[in-house]
């Protein structure tokens, strides 16, 4: 390694944040051995620095906490795909591989691929969090709930909290309706959240070349997919109506994920998944869920392109429930997309969103440590 290059390493050890071309400290420290650290690795641990830097109580030195984070950044790998480690321009360029780069310049893309590594470790290394679960009352409604897999989800695991977990003989199938493109969002959200999934863009454009939609987003095919027998279906489109469905006075609100929280925990989904057995990472995700900071970023938005599918797709959701006679508990046009969906940044979280996110993790271990958020009802 190059004296100045391995000076400049120690300089961001030490909590440093001098950009590498604006570096000119040549001085030798020492014999040159080893090799130099990624680009990515490098810039980010900078960027990291700054962060530390501008925090509420900045530290006069770098302390071991410091350290130890610095070693971990520098020796982590860049998940997915992406670049190999990107050599330093200005130092001696490998015979192959990649071309030399400013860290600088590296984008928020590659510096989230090791990032995301980080986090993934730290999650793995805290485990899920308990689930709390009650004696289930034997004069409880029998119900199970489908449709909106993010508030489904959610409902589900209070209710079992309360005694009153689905299943049973003769259940009623109560399917959350949205409008078509919330739920599309919805659904790719909690995806992230358990198993990771593709970008959003690339996942709706999957399922509008197939004109088709994700299971858990076609009401019709989950009571299909139960064999749910007519009378015992309810199209529940009127949420403030859903709690009497599972037969209970109030339900939660559940906190929906911005764009950003979103697309980290897909990029986390996918190194967890490499970590830990395929049957523990949905509950370790559904940790992250709970504890992941809030950046009051909008969830994602579909995007006008795909707005005329989301439309017909909706058109046809809404004609298969009538035809099939399913009981309806507020009104099936609440089914069709939002004329006016929320105002956003974009369809979704611009990778320097995410970044920023994620570099507020790893600098912050307060999401791993303070007790997760959890929304509670009133009845109990």
């Amino acid at each position: 390694m190059s004296e100045r290059a391995r000076s400049w390493v120690d300089h961001l050890r030490q909590g440093g944040t001098t950009p590498w071309l604006a570096w000119h400290d040549d001085a030798p420290t020492g014999p040159a051995t080893g090799a130099v650290p990624g680009a990515q690795q490098l810039e980010l641990l900078r960027r990291i620095n700054l962060v530390r830097a501008s925090s509420a109580q900045p530290r006069a030195d770098h302390d071991r906490e410091g350290t130890r984070l610095a070693d971990r950044v520098l020796a982590a790998p860049a998940a997915g795909r992406g670049k190999a480690d990107l050599p330093l321009v200005g130092v001696d360029a490998p015979a192959f591989g990649p071309q030399p780069v400013d860290p600088a310049t590296v984008s928020a893309h590659e510096l989230l691929r090791v990032a995301s590594v980080l986090l993934a470790d730290d999650l793995v290394a805290l485990g899920p969090d308990p689930v709390r679960t009650s004696w289930a009352r034997p004069w409880r409604l029998r119900y199970r709930l489908v449709g909106d897999p993010l508030l489904a989800a959610r409902w589900r695991e209070d209710l079992a909290s309360r005694g009153r977990p689905e299943g049973g003989p003769r259940p009623f199938l109560v399917a959350v309706g949205r409008p078509l493109d919330e739920l599309l969002s919805h659904t790719w959200t909690q995806r992230c959240f358990e198993t990771g999934s593709t970008p959003w863009a690339e996942w709706l454009r999957f399922w509008r070349e197939r004109d088709q939609l994700p299971a858990r987003a076609d009401l019709p095919a989950s009571a299909r997919r139960w064999n749910a027998r007519r009378p015992l279906v309810r199209i529940v489109t009127d949420l403030d109506r859903l709690p009497r469905q599972v037969g209970v006075r109030r339900l939660p609100e559940v906190r929906v994920p911005g764009a950003d929280q979103a697309e980290l925990a897909r990029r986390i989904a996918a190194v967890v998944g490499l970590r830990v057995p395929a049957h523990e990472r949905p509950a370790l995700m559904r940790t992250l869920q709970r504890r992941i900071p809030d950046t009051g970023t909008a969830p994602a938005v579909v995007p006008e392109r795909e707005r005329e599918w989301v439309a017909a797709s909706a058109a046809r959701m809404t004609r298969d429930v009538r035809r099939a006679g399913y009981a309806v508990v507020g009104d099936l046009a609440a089914l069709a997309p939002r004329t006016e969906p929320p105002a956003a940044s974009g369809p979704g979280a611009a990778d320097q969103q995410v970044l920023d996110l994620a570099i507020r993790m790893v600098v912050d271990p307060g999401w791993r440590t303070a007790d997760p958020k959890v929304e509670r009802s009133v009845e109990r």
